[in-house]
């Protein structure tokens, strides 16, 4: 099995933080990880998740507007095979529960340690290998057809 290359798995960051949303872009860029987007809030990410669905999200627990365990519940619908990683700088067993429930793939706590940042991506790439193939495989068609 051809192993999937860094730059076509794309990354979307929400976090209502705009320092957590830079340090994580900037630790995936860094890793040649393509970040195809961002989002400071629940309701920009809802807006943003209805034109492109990525390969990967890191997803806030806690913002302002609408919690990332309800976005999450929306990514899970749309696109089941999308890789969702929590970003929390809690870690309540009560919201890791629910969000484990709801689909998401795997945490990462705040602050955020580049290698162990690293590490879950990585995880999670290999992991969920053959479901991002096919999402990756869909993006491309969905641009070469003009959907995206």
């Amino acid at each position: 099995m051809n192993m999937l290359d860094r730059r076509d798995i794309g990354i979307f960051i929400v976090d209502d933080n705009d320092i957590s949303r830079s340090m994580l872009r900037h630790i995936l860029n860094s890793e040649a990880f393509n970040v195809i987007g961002e989002a400071s809030s629940g309701v920009a990410a809802l807006d943003w998740l209805e034109k492109t669905i990525p390969e990967i999200v890191c997803l806030d627990v806690m913002m302002p507007d609408i919690s990332g365990l309800e976005i999450l519940e929306h990514i899970k619908k749309v696109s089941p095979d999308t890789v969702v990683l929590m970003v929390t700088g809690s870690n309540s067993k009560e919201t890791v529960v629910k969000a484990i429930k709801a689909g998401a793939n795997g945490f990462i706590v705040k602050p955020f340690n580049p290698a162990t940042l690293l590490q879950s991506i990585n995880y999670s790439v290999t992991k969920s290998h053959k479901q991002l193939r096919t999402l990756i495989d869909r993006r491309k068609a969905w641009k070469q057809t003009g959907l995206l």
